[in-house]
């Protein structure tokens, strides 16, 4: 049976010297596998199948039968590792607390066990003027952080 860590050995050699990198590996039953990747810049479907090729290489369907895809991160999943929140910091992100439910504001900064967030100004009526929230701080552990498109 294929193991995860066996993909992401074989991921980690593939992106090495590069600004890609590996975010998260899945093997489901039958040998389903799925690999994630992100970048400090951009992933296209050519990175994609570049590593697909390489793991395909490196493997042996006539003693193991597997189906792979590679994914990008892309704006769906929560970022979970340091260098994709690097690429957020002053940037719009979307917060989920189960005390707090959604908010949506600037990712200021981050540490090992915080997360800063200025929250994005509410909108303010002819009667009433707006009052500036402050940053909030939040508990890494306990806050999923995805990257918002503000229109």
């Amino acid at each position: 049976m294929i193991t995860k860590e066996q993909i992401a050995t074989l991921s980690e050699e593939a992106l090495a010297g590069s600004d890609r990198f590996l975010v998260e590996v899945k093997v489901k039953p039958n040998n389903v596998v799925e690999v994630y990747i992100d970048s400090d810049t951009d992933v296209n479907i050519d990175h994609c199948a570049e590593l697909s090729r390489y793991i395909n290489e490196k493997l042996d369907r006539d003693i193991e039968d597997y189906e792979l895809t590679v994914f990008s991160w892309g704006l769906s999943g929560a970022l979970k590792m340091d260098r994709q929140l690097q690429k957020y910091v002053g940037k719009d992100v979307e917060a989920k607390t189960k005390e707090q439910g959604k908010l949506q504001g600037k990712l200021v900064s981050f540490d090992d066990g915080k997360v800063e967030i200025a929250p994005a100004p509410k909108k303010s009526s002819k009667k009433k003027p707006v009052e500036e929230q402050p940053n909030l701080i939040l508990e890494r552990k306990k806050v999923e952080i995805k990257p918002v498109i503000v229109f």
